[in-house]
């Protein structure tokens, strides 16, 4: 039988973040952590802060929860590329008519062609999301614990 699974990931404490002209740097210090997720449903940890030595309050998934997490992000990336795919082909096909007499295109065009867009735009969004969701999310920080990130730690 295997072993509990673990997520290796690492609490952010934000240093500095400065505004350049066409660039923004943004400096941290960082702790990494091995958690062990739970066999079901969610377990909240305490993790601290390197820096400021602040606990802060995190919430860890099962591995089946975090999967399906994972794959409804892939799911919504799907249906926004076929529906951006169709909402496109409705705007070409109806965009490219010509229309007799100096009538005015079908109040659908311009909604086909913002749907379209979104679509494309959600598309990488929710893949980008669904591939980066490790099952760890920081839960409320009030006050002092403002200015810390969870993220995934590789290898």
């Amino acid at each position: 039988m295997r072993g509990p699974k673990t997520v290796k990931v690492a609490v952010r404490h934000v240093s500095g973040d400065v505004g350049r002209r066409r660039t923004r740097a943004v400096t941290w210090a960082a702790r990494d952590f091995r958690l062990v997720r739970p066999a079901e449903g969610r377990d909240r940890v305490e993790l601290e802060c390197p820096v400021c030595a602040v606990s802060v309050l995190a919430e860890v998934s099962d591995h089946a929860r975090t999967r399906r997490v994972r794959n409804a992000w892939a799911v919504v990336s799907v249906v926004s590329l076929l529906v951006s795919a169709v909402a496109l082909g409705y705007a070409v096909h109806e965009g490219g008519g010509v229309l007799p007499g100096g009538q005015s295109p079908p109040v659908l065009f311009p909604v086909g062609v913002i749907v379209a867009v979104a679509g494309l735009v959600m598309t990488p969004t929710a893949w980008v999301r669904g591939r980066r969701h490790i099952g760890v999310t920081v839960l409320d920080a009030p006050g002092p614990r403002r200015g810390h990130r969870i993220v995934a730690v590789r290898g």
